[in-house]
């Protein structure tokens, strides 16, 4: 359909939105000039969303631009002629997460406007949030594995830009470098994995017929890995078998278990949670789901590549289940909001491991919108209290009502009214293999346990957080003016309302029964699992009971008497996560003090000399210029060049007209 070329607009509003705000004289103006660029994207993406839904059993919509081509040496190993594609790929999964992305990109970019007002890099949070909203965009509309990549690559380096807003503080500048460090490890990852498929699936794709519209089928492209996988699997691509798909999927699980911040990589989100709220509410809603999206689309080579989705239903599980009970010891709102978003899409993983694929999507995609509500959410607090410190708030309930019932809504949903829980126990229960067959009953076992765990955890993370902001009264201290708590300001307030709007619709579409959920080619119904959703009501109550008994106003100077302290600290501390990634930053600080002394020392004077030396050699020259000989040396040397360059290619039989 022609009207899937409009996708094209969805990454590249915002790119001209924020080269547009480079020539807006004030910032307020630059920045809402790339408000509505982000509000016209995420129209486009809502309108291409509503015209894909009522055409679920199209085919999906490709539009390619040739990056570069070139011809390698043909051999067994490299295909005859190779092109590197960048484009658009409009399918039901492409589509849903674009327009979910657009809209937390909306929304953090409307909240910003007044949250981050006055702020030292006012207008740059705003252009940087475009062009990262142009990577993650472009990243979910990606039509191969080349074009992910490139879009992976600007989204790290548009977050990095977001992180250092605060460089002026070595601090944020340390932290902003560790953001940059741990990403980049995962685009290495996803680099290794496109350059892997390539050795492996190139030769095959040279075979393939070439699509419509192109010359050659591209061996990057997501339908033409899927072919290889199938092939690879009955022995008819050479060179590739069981073992290069099990090293295929696991690259491409470490890249993905990167990007999504899952324990121990959640260390670059707890860096960037040090950033300004906005910022944090950016990386956790749009950049870390993008990890599970990756899964999705080489979701073949995983589901046939030996004991890699059993082991990765097994990591998330255990991320999920740490990372939650991490958050639970925590005091400070952020690293509470850090750990609640990776616990969640750490239970996504584990049911993309156990065959999930639509219920893992699913997960994905709500946590999108929870996401972004939460954040936006815990600034609000932060703003009004002045602290991080939930032990320092109370009484939101009935002073902020607008920010307490988003928190409380997502609260409901993190618990288990959001389904994440229960499509995760339904996958364990399930474990339907992909590939064919189920899973063996001791993985099921294991993994099932695990998010039982990980799931009673998030509900009393969740209940623990509403209970001790919004209940009570305000908790008075020294210099705090407890009697003017309040709502903050209604722009502030409106973008909570939407929020809260969307992840309620976003549930709500996936509801086990009905066929709203169409990530295939094809609307699906997800089955109601009568044991799973008792599993998951059984947790939602005992986590939310826990939170309750421990955390009620009436027992908050008790709270935690009875535990084990040692143990306590231990998570408090993170499991030392943090510490470990410093002293493993050491060796790094240590090589970039040494080049950057080399540099001013050595390339610098270097550089110097060159210059003066060029200097000398221009004034010189300048004299030469006015003698007659000069001229005719300076044609000579030109001719013998050109003379030089045409043999030279006739030799190698690149000149155009060969002599016989």
């Amino acid at each position: 359909m022609a009207i899937y070329n409009a996708a094209w607009a969805i990454p590249l509003l915002p790119l001209l939105g924020a080269l547009l705000s480079f020539g807006v004289e004030t910032q307020r103006r630059a920045a809402q000039m790339c408000v509505v660029f982000s509000g016209l994207s995420f129209v486009v993406a809502a309108i291409l969303l509503v015209v894909r839904a009522t055409h679920a059993s199209g085919s999906p919509f490709v539009s390619l631009v040739t990056f570069f081509s070139m011809l390698p040496p043909e051999g067994t190993i490299f295909a005859s002629q190779f092109q590197a594609q960048v484009g658009i790929q409009v399918d039901a999964l492409s589509v849903s997460f674009a327009a979910a992305v657009a809209f937390a990109t909306l929304l953090v970019q409307a909240y910003a406007l007044t949250a981050m007002r006055g702020e030292a890099g006012f207008r740059r949070f705003f252009w940087a949030s475009s062009l990262l909203g142009v990577g993650t965009t472009g990243f979910v509309l990606s039509p191969n594995l080349f074009d992910s990549l490139i879009m992976s690559v600007a989204a790290t380096a548009s977050l990095y830009l977001l992180v250092s807003l605060g460089w002026q503080r070595a601090d944020h500048a340390l932290r902003a470098m560790r953001v940059m460090v741990v990403l980049t490890a995962g685009d290495i990852a996803l680099m290794l994995g496109v350059l892997f498929s390539w050795i492996k699936f190139g030769a095959f794709s040279a075979l393939l017929p070439a699509p419509s519209g192109q010359t050659i089928a591209d061996p990057f492209s997501f339908n033409v890995i899927s072919q290889a996988v199938v092939s690879t699997t009955h022995g008819s691509v050479a060179g590739a078998g069981p073992r290069a798909l099990a090293v295929m999927g696991i690259v491409f699980v470490v890249a993905a278990l990167v990007r999504s911040a899952q324990f121990p990589f959640h260390v670059w989100l707890s860096d960037a949670a040090a950033s300004a709220i906005p910022v944090l509410a950016l990386a956790a809603a749009t950049v870390a789901p993008l990890g599970l999206f990756l899964l999705a689309r080489v979701y073949p080579v995983l589901a046939h590549a030996p004991r890699v989705l059993p082991v990765l239903a097994l990591v998330g599980a255990v991320s999920a289940m740490l990372t939650a009970a991490i958050g639970v010891t925590q005091r400070n709102i952020r690293p509470i909001a850090v750990c609640a978003v990776v616990s969640e899409l750490g239970l996504g993983l584990a049911t993309l491991g156990m065959g999930g694929y639509s219920p893992g999507l699913f997960i994905a995609f709500t946590s999108v919108f929870t996401s972004t509500m939460l954040i936006l959410a815990i600034g609000n607090l932060i703003r009004v209290y002045r602290t991080d410190d939930i032990a320092e708030m109370g009484g939101a309930w009935p002073k902020l009502r607008a920010t307490g019932t988003a928190l409380g809504a997502w609260a409901l949903l993190a618990a288990g009214l959001g389904l994440s829980s229960y499509f995760a126990l339904s996958a364990a229960f399930g474990g339907v293999d992909p590939a064919g067959g189920v899973f063996s009953a001791r993985e099921r076992s294991v993994v099932t346990v695990v998010v039982v765990i990980a799931a009673t955890l998030g509900a009393l993370l969740a209940v623990r957080l509403v209970v001790t902001v919004a209940g009570g009264a305000v908790v008075r201290r020294r210099g705090f003016q407890h009697d003017r708590v309040a709502d903050p300001e209604p722009g502030l307030r409106r973008p909570l309302w939407f929020g809260v709007v969307g992840a309620v619709v976003a549930v709500l579409v996936g509801i086990p029964g009905l066929q709203f959920v169409f990530y295939g080619n094809h609307h699906q119904s997800i089955g109601i699992n009568g044991v799973a959703a008792l599993v998951a009501l059984l947790t939602l109550a005992c986590g939310s009971g826990i939170a309750a008994f421990l955390y009620a106003p009436a027992r908050r100077a008790t709270a935690g008497a009875g535990m084990a302290p040692q143990a306590v600290r231990v998570f408090e501390e993170g499991l030392y996560v943090d510490w470990l990634t410093q002293s493993a930053m050491q060796p790094l600080l240590v090589v970039a003090a040494r080049v950057s002394s080399f540099d001013e020392e050595v390339t610098a004077t270097l550089a110097a000399s060159v210059g003066e030396s060029v200097d000398l050699a221009a004034g010189g020259l300048g004299r030469l210029e006015k003698t007659l000989p000069t001229r005719y040396l300076a044609g000579g040397l030109i001719v013998i060049a050109v003379v030089t360059l045409l043999s030279v290619l006739a030799a190698t039989g690149h000149l155009w007209v060969h002599i016989a």
